[in-house]
């Protein structure tokens, strides 16, 4: 089973990362790119809990993604609220 998620989690990123480079080489619009932004961080934090929780334990090796991950979650959460503002 955790095999099954690993690989399904790996996709997932993988296509977020695709549309992340996608958006950002084409200069698409900057909500779509905060929008895909925050997902992606959305769904590292996620799958870093489950296995954290379930396979790998807790330690500085699941920390310190579960941080980056956190923190591009609100920088993007910042930017879709001042493109809000701006709009």
């Amino acid at each position: 089973m955790n095999v099954f998620i690993d690989v399904l989690a790996i996709v997932v990123l993988s296509l977020f990362l695709f549309q992340l480079f996608r958006l950002a080489v084409s200069g698409g619009p900057r909500k779509e790119l905060y929008l895909t932004l925050a997902l992606f961080s959305l769904f590292l934090g996620v799958w870093l809990i489950y296995n954290a929780s379930f396979t790998w334990g807790w330690d500085l090796y699941t920390y310190v993604p579960l941080a980056f991950a956190v923190a591009t979650f609100l920088l993007s959460g910042f930017g879709l609220l001042k493109l809000g503002r701006e709009g």
